[in-house]
């Protein structure tokens, strides 16, 4: 991905025209990602979100010289993190040498020391670890939005609740410092996918009894399955539905979508059919981001 990177100047110095890339953006075959950077336009049109992120952090970064840090969540991008909406336009970096913020129309120059321990090189940039970024990022985000970010690290062991919670202590004052430590407080390491923990957060903010997670059934004897949401008060199982599994084929494991459709039906039965279980309720990414419909759905069930 990186290699379709095509700086101006790597051009000019290699004995080509700048004419030439100017006159092609132009007529549309190449797409412009920062001042001298362009990305063939079938290319840029074929990558996903994050991925056009992570192109303008490397069109962008070297621009400020080597002691810029990657930070927010451009740090979170280069290191695979999800994320809730939309990838920000601009790149975030930290630069110790200003005093005072800085946004421009490409990007996000945060003031601020930085200890040189809290950083690693990432595809050869220098980027925040995995933590500071992470609580830097939160700060900036509602509860289900931290949430993705954190049950993500947390679960991939990029950090520990420890460790975010140190690094929100060390600057407990800033502008959404209470919004990271409610996220902090509410993450958890057994959300399994973006899609549970914007559930999760949803769930929390209605007001709803918590779920137990991931709860294999029945907790002896064979596997029926193990399930995203369980409240054994009511006997409601909720099952986050990502279409991942019906569209990519590693998830369906050479099954056709209808068959995934059709053995996801037989293992809502067996589950239906164990004690203690009275229904299943499934939902969608829709259903959770406008958030009534998950919420009502559930009330309905029986949860209270």
């Amino acid at each position: 991905m990186l290699e379709m990177l095509i700086r101006r100047a790597s051009v000019i110095r290699a004995g080509g025209g700048s004419s030439a890339i100017e006159r092609d953006a132009r007529r549309g075959l190449l797409q412009r990602v920062a001042p001298g950077a362009y990305v063939p336009a079938p290319v840029w049109q074929a990558l996903t979100a994050v991925e056009r992120h992570v192109i303008r952090v490397h069109a962008v970064v070297p621009r400020f010289g080597d002691e810029v840090v990657v930070s927010h969540e451009s740090a979170l991008a280069l290191r695979g993190f999800p994320l809730l909406g939309d990838w920000p336009e601009r790149v975030h970096v930290i630069d110790p040498r200003r005093d005072r913020d800085k946004v421009g129309p490409w990007a996000h120059q945060h003031a601020g020391p930085f200890v040189v321990d809290e950083v690693d090189v990432v595809d050869g940039l220098r980027v925040a670890v995995s933590r500071q970024a992470a609580v830097d990022a939160v700060r900036r985000h509602d509860l289900a939005g931290g949430a993705v970010i954190l049950d993500h690290g947390l679960r991939t062991g990029a950090f520990s609740r420890s460790e975010l919670e140190a690094v929100a202590a060390l600057r407990p004052g800033v502008p959404g410092s209470r919004r990271a430590t409610a996220a902090i407080a509410f993450a958890d390491a057994r959300a399994d996918s973006p899609g549970e923990s914007l559930s999760r957060a949803v769930i929390h903010l209605a007001g709803l009894s918590r779920p137990e997670l991931q709860v294999r059934f029945p907790r002896e004897g064979p596997l029926v399955g193990i399930v995203d949401f369980w409240w054994p008060e009511c006997g409601v199982i909720g099952e986050f539905d990502g279409e991942v599994k019906y569209r990519d084929a590693g998830p369906r494991r050479g099954r056709t979508p209808e068959q995934v459709v059709i053995d996801e039906k037989r293992r809502e039965d067996a589950l239906r059919s164990l004690p203690g279980v009275k229904t299943v309720v499934r939902w969608s990414w829709a259903d959770a981001l406008r958030g009534d419909p998950l919420v009502s759905a559930l009330r309905r069930a029986g949860v209270r």
